[in-house]
């Protein structure tokens, strides 16, 4: 049951921009709706419609706080039918109007880049299609083991086929807006698009396409660095470059090849990037 509610988790977070309901995952799962609500909110504390409008609402914020999207985009992208009900339903979750939260975020955002400890190395660069197979973690509820420290234990791609267990470790990082902490991620390898489908992979992993993206780059070689890579990106380095996030989640991938690598050596953040404007340069390079 466990193993079907992470795919439960899993299939609305991929939906969020979508109108299918529990009743179309209730079928796909074998599982009659009832079912799908009680023992969804008994592994996540909430129910499947709550959980996703969560999902929904967090992307929203995202979206508020690091994009000039109109609302009324953001309130399509994130699976509303139109301005009101995403006005609504985020009154009802944040206690004030997507409008007021934008500004109010660009005064935090300001106060936190006055408060920047470090800076790092940027660069902008692009990733070519690959795909990835992952399997999925999550912090710890009332547990004092962060997600990172989680991704840091690697037991779960120990059962990796040897010939999957040798390529380049990723994780791919959902929901990094304001001091939230990390929550969800996916872990796993990252392979060649044309030999996914020839490699097999275990129970409680999946094979997710990586499409072509630009991305800022940092080098870490912490995970507790995490945050304030996030807050250097987000507050200082893209807005002086006019640069701005997609809103798609936050990958790390592993510079050495093999699942040994986690927890060791070093990686890069890769943040990813909207298109850039029209008649701007696209090649590699790096932000001053």
């Amino acid at each position: 049951m466990i193993n079907d509610m992470m795919r439960a988790e899993i299939w609305l977070h991929e939906r969020l921009d979508t109108q299918q309901g529990i009743e179309e995952l209730a079928e796909r799962l074998g599982y009659s709706a009832s079912q799908i609500r009680r023992n969804f909110k008994r592994c996540f504390g909430l129910s499947p419609s709550a959980y996703r409008d969560k999902l929904r609402l967090d992307q929203a914020t995202l979206l508020l706080s690091y994009t000039p999207l109109n609302i009324n985009d953001i309130a399509f992208k994130c699976g509303y039918r139109n301005h009101s009900a995403f006005s609504r339903a985020f009154l009802r979750h944040h206690n004030v109007s997507p409008r007021t939260f934008r500004e109010q975020e660009q005064s935090r955002l300001q106060k936190l880049r006055s408060q920047l400890r470090h800076e790092y190395e940027v660069t902008i660069d692009h990733a070519q299609a690959k795909q990835g197979i992952v399997t999925r973690f999550y912090a710890k509820r009332n547990d004092e083991r962060t997600l990172p420290d989680e991704l840091l234990s690697h037991e779960a791609l120990e059962v990796l086929p040897e010939k999957l267990r040798r390529k380049r470790t990723i994780g791919i990082v959902y929901g990094f807006n304001s001091d939230n902490d990390f929550s969800t991620a996916d872990m796993g390898v990252e392979v060649e698009a044309d030999i996914a489908d020839e490699l097999a992979a275990p129970l409680l992993f999946r094979t997710i396409p990586l499409p072509t993206y630009r991305y800022a780059s940092v080098d870490a070689t912490a995970l507790s660095e995490l945050r304030s890579i996030l807050n250097y990106l987000l507050t200082k380095a893209l807005p002086e470059q006019e640069e701005r996030i997609s809103g798609a989640p936050l990958q790390l991938v592993w510079r050495d090849e093999g699942v040994n690598a986690l927890g060791q050596g070093t990686f890069e953040v890769r943040l990813p990037l909207a298109a850039p404007a029209s008649g701007a340069r696209v090649s590699k390079r790096l932000l001053n």
